[in-house]
């Protein structure tokens, strides 16, 4: 089996488990037990695509822009501490500042950061996609 179309068949069976698993929430007949069925959905999500897309090369990268992106406020300190010498005061004030920040951004409470991380790789992933479908040839100009 060749790589696309193990990718496609990978890409196939994930659509179809969230297709499956949104219909098993939609037949709740409870509206509190529903609302909180969508609610594990939502947090879930991310998790659930990395899991299913997280298998070649592109979607690597995808999260490793996306990691580079959301953490620029953490790297971004110790890039100026650097710079400043790293014995200085300013240099120690700096490396408090991104640190504290790295510690909130890694707190699992009340840091959206991998959702972030997670919907701006999908984001990055689908212009990828793009990009890369529309240097492949279509399968009807290949017949003429």
């Amino acid at each position: 089996m060749k790589k696309s179309e193990y990718l496609q068949k990978l890409e196939e069976e994930y659509n179809n488990k969230q297709k499956a698993w949104k219909d098993h929430i939609r037949e709740e007949p409870s509206k509190f037990k529903r609302f909180w069925k969508w609610v594990w959905y939502l947090i879930a999500f991310p998790f659930v695509w990395l899991f299913y897309n997280v298998r070649d090369w592109r979607s690597a990268i995808c999260i490793i822009i996306s990691f580079l992106l959301w953490s620029v406020s953490v790297w971004g300190f110790y890039l100026a501490a650097l710079i400043c010498g790293w014995t200085t005061d300013a240099a120690k004030w700096l490396i408090g500042i991104g640190s504290a920040v790295w510690v909130w951004w890694a707190s699992p409470i009340g840091s959206p950061f991998i959702l972030c991380v997670t919907f701006t790789a999908i984001g990055i992933k689908t212009i990828f996609n793009k990009i890369h479908h529309k240097k492949e040839p279509s399968p009807e100009s290949e017949d003429k």
